[in-house]
């Protein structure tokens, strides 16, 4: 059971703190981080509108073939314009992420508010203010936000998911040794 187990927990931690050299360096240059992730969605834009095109080419004539001609088109043009103008492309991811954390924040505010007889209501008011002020600190320093907001939040998230899988990792550790030696104990 140890041999199956413990080289799987080792690729965990050795994963956990790839994510978190990543999360570090997001941090540590967030415009970079944010320019590749742009990319990234470009890629991905790319292949979906090129895909429709595709689709809508072999369609039947008609209403569906003209709707996913039209909605191919205007996914590959968007995409090779975010992929020709990554800094643009950033500027409105971040403009995307402001509007929802000001939406989110809000939400879960009036929802913690309405539900304050709940246990954990103070949880959600909290996430849902923190979720506001992350928006409002984008918005007031927009458009160089866009700069560093999204490297940021993606460099926190790489490095919050690596540190729990590490975590994790050295929680599996702990329970298969005690299982092993409680194994090896028992006559």
């Amino acid at each position: 059971m140890s041999s199956l187990t413990f080289p799987r927990i080792n690729r965990l931690s050795w994963l956990g703190l790839g994510l978190m050299a990543l999360g570090v360096f997001a941090i540590a240059s967030p415009l970079w981080a944010g320019k590749a992730l742009v990319i990234v969605i470009g890629l991905i834009l790319l292949a979906a509108g090129i895909g429709l095109v595709l689709d809508g080419l072999g369609a039947h004539a008609g209403y569906e073939r003209l709707m996913l001609l039209i909605l191919g088109g205007i996914a590959t043009v968007c995409a090779i314009f975010v992929l020709a103008h990554p800094v643009f492309g950033l500027g409105f991811l971040t403009f995307a992420l402001l509007v929802f954390f000001l939406a989110d924040g809000l939400w879960k505010i009036i929802a913690s508010v309405r539900h304050i007889s709940s246990p954990g209501w103070l949880w959600v008011l909290a996430s849902g203010a923190l979720s506001l002020f992350l928006g409002l600190l984008m918005w007031r320093q927009w458009p160089v936000s866009g700069f560093w907001a999204v490297g940021v939040l993606i460099g926190v998230n790489l490095l919050s998911t690596g540190a729990a899988l590490v975590a994790l990792a050295g929680s599996l550790k702990d329970i298969g040794r005690s299982a092993l030696s409680s194994r090896q104990s028992t006559p």
